[in-house]
């Protein structure tokens, strides 16, 4: 957790000391806390998307100063990161394990080889370039694969901006602009580059470009940059004169761009970090004034959350054990039906399209099984409404099961992963892995795609499975513990655990009203 903004930390600080003071260290406990070394060493993010032709690549290389470096026509992730000397790691996906991938010393000079389109061979997903670039301390850039994906979408709910490259010798298209807006509904900073300003007769592809961008109110808090990676490439070669390369650095834009982008980033970042942690904060808020309510109500109550639970401990079967079998079977239907749908599809947009509708059928997989799990167990007994509050992804402690890890937990198991890059992660990252692997060595034009398609179906049925039975496992070692817990604090729940009820649901009330505040109404990564 990062630190709370003033007055939120005041905030969080009433709720942690009412939590505690009810018994409900648990809660205390999932509260936002003090920054941290780690919190502190992180870099800005920034997710870089942009058409075919666009010159994202070239555009990307111009931020670092290095032209050449990251390849057009990328065919994979590449994460740029500051490193005290220059290196790469190629990711590479492992069939048998598709949500963490395999990794590989390269040299950087090799880099083109794993990740340009026409000339990959291998399951590469992507690379990690470190390079010692002033400009990497600061952030860390990520070049995407080919146009922008539902992949893309998901990657940028790790990020902190997108920078999305257009092409300023012809206006914007529609389709891009509807991903943009899409774009924005996932991270608080955009920044749109019209690149290739050095082109003549721009101007009026830029103007209608601008129109069209300006027409449409949810991108109007976004900047509109017009610069030329080209210039900046020219500033900054060997032997330029030292006052032409000042004119084409001013002229190139790029450096405008850059210190924008940066403090829009950070500027955001800071205020989505207070928004989540008021969100976190008034859940708990949330289910503390429950708990006082369950506490000081009717004796009748807590026994028949008593006797429920009770019926679940002595039950044989997990809770919406059939349901799991059903969101398995419908998922990879779902996956099978769209995989079909693209046999027709060549390359690179196979590979896309068949990552993209993996990743839509594992997080339809996810939300079934957590809705019979929730619905099974009986939200208000076993499963606290403030359980939504972190779903970060977790790995088992079979130590000590508590009831709010139990869904962060399973939603681990079914769409967590290792990191690919920073910002590729869980459901997407997995699906990646899939799609990556099973087209492995069909890569010519004029190839049958017909065995990759069929390959990917049998990967994601195969992986889907064994999640789902890791979330059988794991329900069924843990739920015991969690049962007896939840019985345990049923029977001691009463008036005397809320000696001073009235004071604390004022308390908490007046905490809800002010961390009000700092929520944004429409932000959808707190979905």
């Amino acid at each position: 957790m990062t630190e709370p903004a003033p007055g939120l930390a005041e905030l969080i600080a009433t709720v942690r000391a009412e939590a505690i003071a009810l018994g409900r260290d648990d809660l205390a406990g999932q509260l936002p806390g003090p920054l941290g070394a780690r919190d502190t060493m992180r870099r800005t993010r920034i997710v870089v998307a942009g058409g075919a032709g666009a010159g994202k690549s070239s555009l990307i290389n111009s931020l670092l100063g290095r032209p050449g470096l990251s390849p057009a026509s990328t065919g994979g992730w590449i994460e740029f990161r500051y490193g005290a000397a220059d290196s790469a790691t190629i990711l590479l996906a492992d069939p048998a394990d598709p949500g963490t991938p395999r990794r590989l010393a390269a040299d950087l000079v090799d880099l083109p080889a794993y990740a340009t389109q026409a000339r990959i061979t291998a399951p590469v997903i992507g690379a990690e370039v470190r390079l010692d670039v002033p400009v990497l301390r600061e952030l860390v850039l990520v070049d995407t694969p080919g146009a922008p994906t539902r992949a893309t979408l998901s990657a940028l709910r790790q990020a902190d901006a997108m920078l999305y490259v257009c092409d300023a010798t012809r206006p914007i298209h529609p389709d891009e602009v509807d991903f943009l807006i899409e774009a924005a509904q996932r991270v608080q900073t955009v920044a749109i580059a019209l690149n290739k300003i050095d082109t003549p007769g721009h101007g009026r592809a830029v103007a209608e470009s601008r129109r069209r961008l300006g027409d449409r109110p949810e991108l109007a808090r976004f900047a509109v940059h017009a610069v030329s990676a080209q210039m900046a490439d020219r500033a900054g070669r060997p032997g330029t004169a030292y006052t032409a390369a000042i004119r084409l650095t001013e002229a190139a834009g790029v450096r405008p761009l850059t210190d924008r982008l940066l403090y829009d980033a950070s500027d955001g970042a800071a205020r989505l970090r207070s928004a989540n942690q008021a969100r976190i904060t008034a859940t708990i808020a949330r289910e503390l004034l429950l708990h006082i309510d369950r506490s000081t109500g009717p004796a009748a109550r807590r026994n028949d959350d008593v006797a429920a639970v009770t019926t679940l401990l002595e039950g044989a079967v997990l809770p919406g054990s059939t349901r799991l079998e059903e969101a398995l079977r419908a998922a990879v239907n779902r996956f099978g039906s769209a995989a079909d749908a693209l046999v027709g599809e060549r390359p690179p947009r196979l590979i896309t399209a068949l990552a993209g509708a993996a990743a839509d059928a594992l997080d339809e997989c996810q939300d079934r099984v957590l809705d019979a799990l929730r619905d099974g167990l009986r939200d208000d007994v076993l499963i606290p409404s403030g359980s939504d509050l972190d779903l970060r992804l977790r790995a088992p402690d079979a130590s000590r099961p508590r009831a709010l890890d139990l869904l962060p937990t399973i939603t681990g198991l079914l769409t967590g992963s290792a990191p690919v890059v920073s910002v590729l992660t869980g459901s997407a990252a997995v699906a990646t892995g899939i799609a990556v692997a099973a087209c492995t060595g069909w890569w010519r034009p004029g190839d049958d795609p017909g065995p990759a398609v069929d390959r990917a179906k049998t990967m994601f049925d195969s992986e889907l499975t064994r999640r789902v039975q890791l979330v059988r496992r794991y329900a069924a070692e843990h739920l015991p513990f969690l049962l007896e817990a939840r019985r345990d604090r049923l029977r001691r729940s009463g008036p005397e655990s809320a000696p001073d009820a009235v004071a604390a649901r004022a308390t908490l009330n007046l905490v809800l009203e002010d961390l009000s505040r700092y929520h944004r109404p429409a932000d959808n990564r707190w979905a």
